[in-house]
C-alpha cells in the first residue's frame, strides 16, 4: 500500500521556512529555547544532513513535519477572521509550550496539534471544515457538525474531558467528540514492520486495550444525546519494510457509537461522518 501523501526532504525544508514566515506575518516570536525553533533548527538544511543522521533525529524531523504541514495547510485555507483568530491562538500555544508527546500531564501544544493535524486528516476526506468553536466546524447536509478534540494524557481524567466535550458540544448543536490516545503508545518509535497493515493491526490491538474498559462511561454520554459518537485515534511513526520512504505515519481510527442506546438520528448523523472519514 502506497502512503497517501509523501513528503521529500526538500519540501520538509521549505516547510521550516514557511513557518518562520507564518509567524512573522502573525507578528509572533519564536523562543529561542522552544521546542518549535529546535524542529525548525533540525530541519534546516534537512536535504544535507538526513543521510547522517540517526534514527531517533529522523523521528523528530518527522514530527516536525507533520506539524509543520499542519499550520501551513491551516494557514493556506483560512476562510475568515474567525479562523484566523483560532490560528493565532495556535500559534502562540504551540511557540510557547513542549511539543514532545510524552510530556508529563500533556500541554496545549499538544492538544492544538492534534486539533490541526485532525483537520487536515478530515479536510483529505473530502468534507469541508474549519477551525470554530468548539474545535473543528464541519459543513454537513444538515447544517453545521462539531468536533471536540481532546488529547487524553491520563485515562484518570477522561470522565472529565468527556464531561468538557459533551457541553461545548450541546452548547453548540451535535458533534463529535475526538481522543487522542498518542500518549499512550506502548512501543519505540518508529515502529518497525513489515507492511503498514502489520502496523494498523498493532495500532487497533493496542487501541481496542486502551478503550475497552471505558465503553460504559462512553455508552453514558451516547444514551443521554451527549454527543453523536467518539473517534479515537492513535498515529505512530513507522518504519516500514515494503514503504518507498524512510518513515511513515500510520493512523488508524475507532469510529464508536452504539444504535442500541442512542437515538436514530444521533447515529444516522455519526455514520454519515464515519462513512465519509474511512472513504464510502
Amino acid at each position: 500500500m502506497k502512503p497517501e501523501v509523501i513528503t521529500s526532504y526538500e519540501e520538509i525544508a521549505l516547510l521550516g521556512a514557511k513557518v518562520r514566515r507564518l509567524y512573522e506575518d502573525f507578528n509572533k516570536k519564536i523562543p529561542a529555547t522552544s521546542d518549535l525553533k529546535r524542529y525548525i533548527d533540525l530541519c534546516d538544511g534537512i536535504v544535507e544532513k538526513f543521510s547522517t543522521m540517526e534514527e531517533k533525529e529522523l523521528v523528530s524531523v518527522h514530527r516536525a513535519q507533520r506539524l509543520f504541514s499542519a499550520l501551513v495547510q491551516c494557514n493556506e485555507n483560512l476562510q475568515d477572521l474567525a479562523e484566523k483568530a483560532e490560528l493565532n491562538h495556535a500559534l502562540s500555544q504551540i511557540a510557547a509550550n513542549s511539543l514532545d508527546p510524552r510530556t508529563p500531564g500533556g500541554s496545549h501544544a499538544l492538544n492544538m496539534i492534534f486539533e490541526l493535524d485532525f483537520l487536515q486528516y478530515i479536510r483529505f476526506r473530502g468534507l469541508e471544515a474549519r477551525l470554530g468553536e468548539p474545535d473543528i466546524v464541519i459543513s454537513a447536509p444538515f447544517g453545521n457538525y462539531f468536533v471536540v478534540c481532546k488529547t487524553i494524557n491520563s485515562f484518570n481524567n477522561l470522565s472529565s474531558n468527556l464531561e468538557k466535550g459533551s457541553a461545548q458540544i450541546t452548547r453548540n448543536g451535535f458533534g463529535v467528540v475526538a481522543l487522542n490516545l498518542e500518549p499512550h503508545i506502548c512501543f519505540e518509535e518508529p515502529y518497525k514492520a513489515r507492511s503498514v497493515f502489520e502496523v494498523r493491526t498493532a495500532i487497533a490491538r493496542h487501541l481496542e486495550t486502551l478503550y475497552e474498559g471505558h465503553k460504559e462511561l462512553i455508552n453514558n454520554h451516547l444514551s443521554s444525546g451527549d454527543f453523536d459518537g467518539v473517534t479515537l485515534q492513535i498515529s505512530c511513526i513507522a518504519k516500514i519494510a515494503e514503504s518507498s520512504t524512510d518513515l511513515d505515519t500510520v493512523t488508524h481510527n475507532v469510529y464508536y457509537s452504539r444504535p442500541n442506546v442512542q437515538s436514530r438520528d444521533s447515529h444516522n448523523r455519526f455514520d454519515g461522518f464515519r462513512q465519509a472519514m474511512i472513504g464510502r
